[in-house]
């Protein structure tokens, strides 16, 4: 009984230490994984470190080749935008100056239209506009082509520049009518100084400044008279304007015309009810060479 009591005891005994070692144990062992999580995590610490030290200038360098052509990308993809951008810039500035032209070419015909419904014709006097699309003014001829559509147009009509005369029609054919201009060596009209009444016969000579021949007197004449048509021989009725004296020498009375004939765009064609009657007119000139 005695030996079995001190085994019993002895067995509490071991249980006893078993039971603290294994507390210890325990104890220990957390410490241990503690310790081990932090050396694991310097450890890893470190060797992300290492890595990140040893890689980074690697990708650096293995990233230069594809940031340069990311950069040459961006470069020649702004340029081809910019180019567009600026191609589209050109057409549209190109379209707005062609709207300008258009704008300031119809502000020019308006006035030019303008001024040709200034000047108000006789009541027994019809009229129309017409364009100029061709002049000649060579050597031989100063004359003008003009669009008339289907309007009756006749030989011998008036043609008038702004206010003034500056020529009459010469052909018709279809559309299109050719313009004689005073100026033309053909032409041959018989006008007056309005001041001092003085007559003669406006020729034209090829030139800009067209002659008043077969006059009496030039002392009556001096520089800056209007000249006037006259109407005698039927071709025009008196009073129209045609210019004024631009010098008077040696019997030569030079005339300018009053409408700059080479910037007239839009002319005004004029029936009077006239007709050119040449036989008046040769005999007109036949009394003045007699006369003087």
């Amino acid at each position: 009984m005695k030996r079995r009591g001190t085994l019993l005891i002895r067995i509490g005994e071991l249980k006893d230490f078993l039971r603290r070692f294994f507390i210890f144990l325990l104890f220990v062992s957390a410490f241990l994984l503690i310790l081990l999580s932090r050396v694991d995590s310097l450890v890893v610490d470190a060797a992300n470190s290492f890595v990140m030290n040893v890689t980074g200038p690697v990708m650096q360098v293995v990233e230069l080749p594809s940031r340069f052509i990311h950069r040459v990308y961006t470069y020649f993809y702004d340029i081809s935008h910019i180019y567009a951008d600026n191609r589209a810039l050109q057409v549209e500035n190109k379209q707005m100056l062609m709207l300008q032209n258009k704008v300031r070419t119809l502000e020019v015909e308006n006035q030019l239209l303008e001024r040709l419904l200034n000047y108000v014709p006789p009541a027994e006097a019809t009229f129309m506009s017409a364009k100029i699309i061709a002049e000649s003014g060579d050597s031989f001829t100063h004359t003008l082509l003009v669009y008339i559509g289907d309007e009756n147009v006749k030989k011998g009509q008036i043609v008038l520049g702004d206010e003034s005369v500056i020529g009459r029609i010469d052909k018709v054919s279809g559309r299109y009518a050719k313009v004689i201009l005073v100026t033309d060596i053909n032409s041959k009209i018989p006008v007056v100084i309005e001041r001092t009444r003085v007559r003669g016969i406006l020729s034209g000579n090829n030139t800009a400044f067209p002659q008043m021949m077969f006059t009496r007197s030039t002392s009556d004449i001096q520089e800056g008279d209007v000249v006037v048509t006259s109407g005698v021989g039927g071709m025009f009725p008196s009073g129209l304007p045609i210019g004024f004296v631009n010098s008077v020498k040696n019997g030569i009375v030079d005339v300018e015309t009053m409408a700059d004939i080479s910037r007239v765009e839009y002319v005004r064609i004029v029936d009077y009810g006239l007709s050119a009657e040449s036989e008046n007119l040769s005999e007109f000139l036949e009394n003045d060479k007699n006369a003087q």
